[in-house]
């Protein structure tokens, strides 16, 4: 879903943030560049293998901090980030740094799961958030007052995975 909404076009720059183990590296077209970051040596190297076996020649792995990135400002043209925003020590630098590297009118895409608007739901989440935090997970991430904060528009949302449970979020970088 994150790719669908992404709508890479080809010759495109696009920089997959926290890729793991790469599942997604084969969904974006081979005719777009793509870097996916990571912070584990340990799932670069099954992204690597993955690539390898794939043979994705239009990928790039580099061992990176999301949230302390080396790369030049407005240099994506867009930015995927599943299932990381939530496991990260600071979401705020996160969203700052993906705004960043992304080139204004630029497309980014979150899949995480936030804060439910649900006040039941939203009550469970806070009292399981901290049996959650000891598996490096917070339960009741607010992305949407983050993305608010940040200036990201958000364009699309669709729910995904098991049950809905989790949201692709597209935003565009108005910068």
């Amino acid at each position: 879903m994150a790719v669908k909404l992404l709508g890479p076009r080809p010759g495109e720059r696009i920089l997959e943030a926290g890729v793991g183990t790469g599942l997604s590296l084969p969904l974006f077209p081979r005719s777009a560049h793509v870097t996916g970051i990571d912070l584990s040596s340990k799932m670069l190297t099954r992204a690597a293998k993955r690539m390898t076996k794939l043979h994705l020649q239009n990928v790039e792995l580099i061992e990176m901090d999301a949230c302390a990135m080396k790369f030049p400002d407005n240099f994506f043209d867009c930015v995927s980030a599943a299932y990381v925003v939530s496991v990260v020590p600071d979401p705020n630098g996160l969203l700052r740094e993906i705004k960043r590297v992304c080139k204004p009118g630029g497309r980014i895409t979150f899949i995480n799961h936030f804060k439910s608007n649900q006040p039941f739901l939203a009550a469970m989440e806070e009292i399981s958030n901290g049996l959650w935090q000891k598996f490096g997970w917070n339960a009741n991430l607010d992305l949407r007052g983050l993305l608010k904060e940040s200036e990201l528009e958000v364009h699309e949302e669709a729910q995904v995975n098991l049950f809905g449970y989790w949201t692709c979020i597209l935003c565009m970088n108005r910068k």
